[in-house]
This record gives structure tokens, C-alpha cells and sequence, in this order.
């Protein structure tokens, strides 16, 4: 630059951090409007993100959400200071669960009338505790190297939601000089990749040489890492059966002849039996957490257990493992297959009766679910089990389906197979509500050709219900399946079965048609009772282009298949 021209002034806090939002590969901001509106105002109008409107910040973080785990790409969410910010703290807890990469942002108390008692003011990064990292720029000039922080957190190897505040007065200022550096490394999942070390995989070989029942448990590092061909090729190669967490789901396709299925709490039943089976288990990319064993009951304490993870704190934490590292789990998975290689046929054959036995107990299992899906009806309504085999019938191997927690996560985990290996089939971690705006947040980041389908229940709906109005604002086309039996099932059932007394204040609602709340939002709306009617409403569903809402009357005496109904004798799948 010459002495006579003039230096170029500096963008401002607000528009540095919509130029790294596009920088990074943000194609949306998801929000619920609030001050200041500066940042939404540069990223539509001059940095090419798309504002994304939701109806609270709750279903905005859901959307932002859904789309980072489908992407895999670092995804943004603003929220104006105190409840806005609030709201999106407990959004951003979810993501934490599952390991998303959102970035949240959101304003702060202007420095000017902070401790002054001002609108709406809290001190808000104590609700972050939970996040891969959660810090206020300390100055405007601070806002490039603060904003690429927060997305390398959010995008680390074991990856997680980050939180970034700005007080309200700076984002006019000037951003400093420093230049608006990318770093491409963290644009896309997964970001860096750490070998295990060489001892750790020849001691896990070791230990799986001397298996007599071995069995693999894939989670979700292994969706993260994009590592299902190579957990395939091992399975293939020494002919070990896999389970998969509930999370993991799609880290092998459940039609392969050693896949066995969902492990853990919300689970098929068959497959808690083959871990208690075995007498080694290679987990790898999982945390084996409470949800995933089944309150450490799958595998069995006691288990020979060969743990590799993305994520250091949770190696040795819930078992006494005989082998515990840090890797990348396609790294891991190949350089199993390495050590392996030379003994694998002489291991699949020692471990043949194993594992043909395995897959004796797959089949069987596949034929008592056959036939309990004939039965179409329960107590006078539809059975659910009917709608998950016809919910099976309708979608293709490549199509979405968004799952709330609770039963809606255990139907999708037990009866909704999986074909094709990749993140596919999504739950929610543990917040009632999140799969309907999250449907919405998994059509953005969807395929044309993919159908992206929504499964919630009566209660989880009611959450986030008005975000109707912003998928038909947007024109998203996701069918949502409402299985609606007036009432909150788990708890009912659980009154009913370990309490042993009703409450019906505490479960029951008054039967909605949501169908018709959904044709006054300009939706498609269709209500079904008629068994036999369902697959032609998912299909005019489909045909309508734009959101809609399938009400199916499901019975409410049918309990979802959880592993604490086994007692009861509720459980024979």
C-alpha cells in the first residue's frame, strides 16, 4: 500500500464474525431474533448466510444441531443475552451429549451497564460448563482469534458444542487487524486424526488373539471419523460379531451378516445377550456410558475390555480395561486389521461356532419381531410396532429419520433398520422435544433425494410445535410422524409397572389432533386410526411437498422395548 492511500478501515466485531461464519463453510445462522441485530444483518445481507428464524432459540440450537451431525461441518446459532442465552444453553447440552459441532454465539450486557442492574443481565458463562470451551472476547480486536478458537474446539477430534460471548456495545467496533485466518484443518469431521500408539494396538491384538466369545461395540466415533468400511473389513476378515451403541447406530449396516444391533439401555434384546455372551469386547469410538451398557450391565463388569476412543476422559472410567487408549478410530481399525492380518482366517475359524451361533440368535430374533409386527392393532388403537414396520416399508436406505428421546429413541434403536453404513438415523441424547425442529434442521443439510421423516411423541411435540410455521416459512418438506397415545408413555408405564399406582396427573393429556393444528399452520395434516391406512397417508405425505404432520393413534398399553421392563416380563424383543 502507498503512503497516499488511505488505510482500509476495519470491518467491524459484527462483520468479522459473518465473514468467518461463511469462511468456515456456515451456510445458515440459526436464531430467534433478539438485540443486537447487527451479526444477522451482515451475514444475510452481505456475508451469504442464510438467517435461519426459528420460534425460540431452543428449536434454533435443535436445527443448528441436527445439521452439524448430518454435515459434519462446524454449524452457528446466535442468541440475544440473558433468557435467550439461557435457552441456548440448554439446547447447546444436548449437543454436548452427542458430540455436535455447534458453535453458539450470543450477546452480553453492553460493557457501558454491566453490574448496573441492566435489562436482562446475567452472568452467563457458568451455564456452559458443559461445552468444549466457553469464553467472552476480552476486547473487540480479540474477535479473530477468539471466533477460530471456538470453532477448534467445537471441531477437535471428540468433538462438541463451544460458546462465544460478545457484549452488546461491540459489535460495531472495529475487529482489529489481525487477519480473518480459516483454518481449513476445521471445516469438516473429522479434523485431525491421532494414531493410537503401536504397543497399545499390539496389546489389543494380543488380548483378541486369546478371545474365545469376542465381540466389537461401535459408536459414535466411528460415524465421526468416517471409519465404517474399515470396521467392516475387520469384522469381515476375523469374522467378529459387532453391536453397536445407540448412538453408533449406521457404523455397520444392520443387514450385514455380524451386525446384531443396538446394545445398552434402549436396545435389542439380542444383542445385550450376545455382550453378556462374550467374554472379550473391542470397543472402540464409544464412551460406554451408562446409556450404551445398560448401566454397565453389557458387557458384564468382569469382561476382558479392549477400549479405544476419541476421547481420553472416558477410557478407564466406567470399566477396568485391559487395554485403554486414545486413536482415531479409522486408525485404529486399520492398523487392527494390519496386526491381525497374518492369523485372521485361522482366528475367524476358531471363533466360527461363536459367531455362527451370534448370528443363530440374530435370526431368531428377526422372526419373533416378524411376527409381532403382524399384529396391527392394541387395546382397540394402532400398535406401534406396526407403525415402525411400516415406517421401515416406506423409507429408503439413504433417507433421515430424526428420533426424540425416551421411547421414540427405543423404537428407532430396536425395529428401524439401518441398510446402508453412515449417520442416517439421528436421536435425541436426552431432550424431550429436540427431534421436531431438528427434523427441519436435517432437511437443510439433507439431499434432494433424501426423504427426512420426524418421530416424536404427543409430549415431545408440544415443545416445539409452532415450528411448523417455519418449515412451511422455508419450505422444508419433512414429514413428521406423531405416535400419539395422550399421554406420556414411559411415565404412564412406569406407574403402572414399577410404582404399581396410577397418577394420571402426572402422565395424561387430552388426545390432540394434531393433524388438524397442522392444516391450520397451511401444513398437510392427515390423522390415522385405520391401521391399514398408514402407509397411504405417509405416501400422500410425501406427495404434498411441503411439512407434514402424520397424527398415527397408537395404543398406550404397548411399553417401547427397555431393558428395565425385563422384570416385568414386558420385553421379548
Amino acid at each position: 500500500m502507498s503512503p497516499e492511500q488511505p488505510k482500509a478501515s476495519a470491518p467491524s466485531v459484527a462483520a468479522a464474525m459473518a465473514e468467518l461464519i461463511a469462511g468456515y463453510g456456515g451456510r445458515h445462522l440459526f436464531t430467534l431474533t433478539g438485540a443486537p441485530q447487527n451479526l444477522l444483518i451482515e451475514a444475510q445481507d452481505r456475508a451469504g448466510v442464510k438467517v435461519i428464524l426459528t420460534r425460540t432459540e431452543r428449536s434454533a440450537v435443535a436445527m443448528a444441531d441436527a445439521y452439524a451431525r448430518i454435515s459434519g461441518t462446524p454449524t452457528f446459532s446466535f442468541a440475544q443475552s440473558g433468557p435467550g442465552v439461557a435457552m441456548m444453553a440448554s439446547g447447546l447440552l444436548e449437543a454436548a451429549w452427542a458430540r455436535s459441532p455447534v458453535i453458539g454465539i450470543g450477546g452480553s450486557v453492553s460493557t457501558r451497564t454491566r453490574h448496573r442492574f441492566e435489562y436482562q443481565e446475567h452472568e452467563q458463562l457458568p451455564w456452559f460448563g458443559f461445552a468444549r470451551s466457553a469464553a467472552e472476547i476480552p476486547s473487540p480486536d480479540r474477535i479473530a482469534d477468539m471466533f477460530r478458537s471456538a470453532v477448534r474446539a467445537a471441531m477437535a477430534p471428540s468433538p462438541g458444542p463451544s460458546f462465544l460471548s460478545i457484549p452488546n456495545d461491540w459489535f460495531v467496533k472495529p475487529a482489529g487487524s489481525e487477519p480473518l485466518h480459516v483454518e481449513q484443518k476445521f471445516t469438516q469431521l473429522p479434523s485431525l486424526r491421532f494414531a493410537p500408539a503401536v504397543e497399545d494396538i499390539e496389546s489389543a491384538a494380543a488380548v483378541i488373539r486369546k478371545a474365545k466369545k469376542p465381540v466389537i461395540v461401535a459408536g459414535d466415533g466411528i460415524l465421526i471419523s468416517g471409519a465404517w468400511n474399515e470396521l467392516t473389513r475387520l469384522a469381515e476378515a476375523t469374522g467378529i460379531p459387532v453391536v453397536t451403541s445407540l448412538a453408533g447406530k449406521g457404523a455397520i449396516s444392520e443387514r450385514h451378516p455380524l451386525a446384531v444391533g443396538v446394545g445398552g439401555r434402549y436396545s435389542r434384546k439380542v444383542a445385550n445377550d450376545v455382550l453378556a455372551a462374550s467374554d472379550v469386547c473391542i470397543a472402540i469410538g464409544t464412551r460406554l456410558s451408562s446409556v450404551s451398557s445398560d448401566a454397565f450391565r453389557f458387557p458384564a463388569q468382569g469382561t476382558t475390555v479392549v477400549h479405544f476412543d476419541l476421547d481420553a476422559s472416558s477410557l478407564g472410567r466406567n470399566y477396568c480395561e485391559t487395554v485403554s487408549a486414545i486413536g482415531d478410530p479409522k486408525l485404529v481399525l486399520e492398523m487392527l486389521s494390519t496386526a491381525l492380518h497374518s492369523d485372521a482366517a485361522a482366528l475367524a475359524g476358531k471363533w466360527a461356532d461363536w459367531t455362527l451361533d451370534v448370528q443363530g440368535q440374530v435370526e431368531a430374533w428377526r422372526a419373533t419381531v416378524a411376527k409381532r409386527s403382524r399384529n396391527k392393532t392394541a387395546d382397540g388403537a394402532i400398535d406401534p410396532v406396526y407403525v415402525l414396520d411400516a415406517l421401515n416399508r416406506f423409507i429408503t436406505d439413504d433417507d433421515i429419520v430424526v428420533a426424540d428421546t425416551g421411547y421414540m429413541s427405543s423404537w428407532l434403536a430396536t425395529l428401524l433398520d439401518q441398510k446402508r453404513v453412515g449417520r442416517r438415523l439421528l436421536k435425541a441424547a436426552g431432550s424431550l422435544g429436540w427431534a421436531f425442529p431438528a427434523a427441519f434442521g436435517a432437511r437443510l443439510a439433507a439431499t434432494p433425494k433424501q426423504k427426512v421423516i420426524g418421530l416424536s411423541g404427543d409430549g415431545g411435540v408440544g415443545y416445539h410445535f409452532a415450528d411448523l410455521e417455519t418449515g412451511m416459512r422455508l419450505g422444508l418438506p419433512v414429514i413428521q410422524i406423531v405416535m400419539n397415545n395422550a399421554s406420556l408413555g414411559f411415565e404412564y408405564h412406569l406407574q403402572q409397572h414399577e410404582h404399581r399406582e396410577l397418577c394420571a396427573e402426572a402422565h395424561e393429556y387430552r388426545d390432540v389432533d394434531f393433524a388438524a393444528v397442522a392444516r391450520g399452520f397451511d401444513c398437510y395434516g392427515e390423522r390415522v386410526t385405520d391401521p391399514d391406512k398408514l402407509d397411504g397417508a405417509l405416501a400422500r405425505a410425501l406427495d404434498c411437498g411441503k411439512p407434514a404432520i402424520v397424527d398415527v393413534v397408537v395404543s398406550r398399553e404397548v411399553p417401547a422395548p427397555v431393558t428395565r421392563y425385563e422384570a416385568a416380563g414386558l420385553r421379548d424383543f
